[in-house]
């Protein structure tokens, strides 16, 4: 029998904490694991390394442009600007939490115009975990810029969701640790490629 490393279930624990939060945070349903899916900003890999582990699909790409994946099949390191995939070539792009909190406001068009250009005709782009609101002073800047580009994008024949989510870490706590009001929104970001 193969010896388990000393951070087996350690890793597996986070690895199922990562694979639920995805699910709830793009709204993920059985059917979309039949897709060919992309995971842009995927950090070590953790959401398709779970999804492969449990057979729930080995379908499942990632990139992320600084962590190293646990799951060396199918990732890569490279930047959501310059993905390296064809046109056309994934049912489903899901962006947990990076796009367009993590990726430089300049670069958010470049991103999303890349993510756009890999999926599919019919296919669907999910960014979830998107704040919005009075977190921190940059949200407020980056939502005006992620806005703009939203309406540019409407422009494309592109069908454009947004669906407000609780955020629960995006509040302000008292002495007690009570939260006392929300400090900001979220929302899951649906982006409908058009049928050719």
């Amino acid at each position: 029998m193969e010896k388990l490393s000393e951070n087996f279930y350690e890793e597996n624990d986070e690895n199922e904490k990562v694979f639920q939060r995805y699910v709830e945070n793009l709204e993920l349903t059985s059917e979309d694991f039949d897709k060919k899916i992309l995971d842009i900003g995927s950090g070590y890999g953790g959401f398709s390394k779970w999804a492969k582990d449990h057979n729930v699909s080995s379908e499942i790409y990632s990139i992320d442009l600084w962590e190293t994946p646990k799951e060396k099949e199918n990732s890569v390191n490279g930047s959501a600007e310059e993905l390296p995939f064809k046109n056309d070539s994934f049912d489903l792009i899901v962006s947990n939490c990076a796009i367009p909190n993590v990726i430089d406001v300049e670069k958010i068009e470049k991103a999303l115009s890349e993510a756009i250009r890999v999926t599919k005709p019919g296919g669907e782009i999910r960014l979830a975990r998107v704040l919005e609101g009075g977190l921190y002073e940059p949200q407020k800047i980056r939502k005006q810029e992620v806005d703009s580009i939203l309406e540019k994008l409407k422009n494309k024949d592109l069908k454009i969701q947004k669906i407000r989510q609780p955020h629960g870490d995006a509040y302000e706590y008292d002495e007690s640790g009570n939260a006392t009001r929300v400090l900001s929104e979220a929302y899951l970001l649906k982006i409908k490629k058009p049928e050719t």
